[in-house]
């Protein structure tokens, strides 16, 4: 299921493969090269988009795009992401669509992680995602006869990420509603997107009420703390997004849910590596946030994922965090929410090229 798995069938590499490697490599071990290799991968990348590619090239094709797009995750939150989902989208598409690419596992996980990629970022502008909703459909459908699953792929269940997907739309639609005079956004489906949310559970694995091992009952514990800060996550989003009129207080049992999510995070193994997974529920949640000690705690946990995996993504969630702090302190708690913020960070960007969070 490993979307970054090696294919050994590539003779020889493309270069602009072996550049991007390096690129990601060279960032972990920090070598001097590195920004030289992305420049290269980047520019030999766009020659290839603009020739005419099969399956089989393109599939190298998607693979740079994929490591680039890794690549800038580990200098900030703060990137180009809508260029990279745009050249994959543009690459399966000129390669037959998803159809002939879902007949390879491999592809199949990397198609799902574009669209997880695509909805996280679409998530925060609250607009309309890269890759059509057919491809969401095509990938959610049949989970049992895939060889992957979404929560090995970013830390969230499969009925959650079919939440999501459709959280997303809903947003873009909100806020597409909201400029428009005559239009009134219609709330029936996001309530009944907020119900499931509320009444799922965590389910564990038959065979684990069978002899298993601590580290089975250890794993399912963490997939259990992942999943539900994701949920009481998106029932956080969907509050801000759909329910929140500005100067209105926060209720308490959005209170809870911030407390639950930070809860959830902290409780996962750090050995795991699953915490790392929930870095946007914890974003919603410390935004949410008045209590010092627990921003501490939120602030630390950055610092340490910063540190361990050298993904700037984390490193940069604090100042984004503090610049929210900081303005509902000037401002009033009640009148500032991290739309706010994240609205104000996309404005910096240059027309056509678009500037966009990521905690994906």
């Amino acid at each position: 299921m490993n979307p970054f798995r090696y294919r050994k069938t590539i003779v020889p590499e493309p270069m602009f493969l072996v550049h991007a490697v390096m690129a990601l490599a060279g960032h972990h071990v920090k070598s001097p090269s590195t920004d030289d290799h992305r420049y290269t991968a980047l520019k030999l990348l766009r020659e290839s988009l603009n020739a005419s590619v099969n399956v089989e090239d393109g599939s190298s094709v998607l693979d740079a795009i994929m490591i680039l797009f890794s690549f800038d995750e580990t200098q900030s939150t703060l990137g180009y992401w809508s260029t990279h989902l745009k050249g994959a989208y543009g690459l399966i598409e000129a390669c037959g669509g998803i159809e002939a690419w879902t007949t390879s596992a491999r592809a199949d996980a990397q198609i799902g992680l574009l669209l997880w990629w695509d909805a996280i970022t679409s998530l925060l502008s609250r607009e309309d995602c890269v890759f059509p909703y057919a491809y969401v459909e095509a990938i959610l459908s049949n989970p049992d006869d895939r060889k992957w699953n979404f929560f090995d792929l970013c830390g969230c269940p499969h009925s959650v990420v079919t939440l999501l997907m459709q959280v997303v739309r809903l947003s873009a639609e909100k806020r597409q509603s909201s400029s428009m005079r005559y239009v009134t956004f219609d709330t029936t489906m996001i309530a009944q997107i907020e119900q499931a949310l509320e009444s799922w559970h965590h389910i564990s694995p038959a065979a684990l009420a069978f002899g298993s091992s601590e580290e089975d009952i250890q794993k399912d514990q963490d997939c259990m703390h992942c999943s539900e800060a994701w949920r009481h996550g998106l029932l956080l989003y969907i509050y801000r997004v759909f329910r929140w009129k500005p100067g209105s207080p926060i209720p308490t049992h959005v209170v809870r849910w911030v407390r639950v999510v930070v809860d959830h995070v902290v409780a996962c193994r750090d050995e795991s590596m699953v915490a790392r997974q929930a870095l946007l529920p914890l974003f919603f949640a410390g935004c949410e946030l008045r209590d010092r000690s627990i921003r501490n705690k939120i602030v630390q946990f950055c610092s340490v994922w910063n540190d361990r995996t050298r993904y700037q993504m984390f490193g940069s969630t604090i100042p984004l965090l503090e610049e929210v702090w900081a303005e509902q302190e000037a401002k009033g708690f009640e009148n500032v929410w991290w739309g706010h913020i994240v609205d104000r960070k996309h404005t910096v960007s240059c027309y056509p090229l678009q500037m966009r969070l990521c905690f994906g």
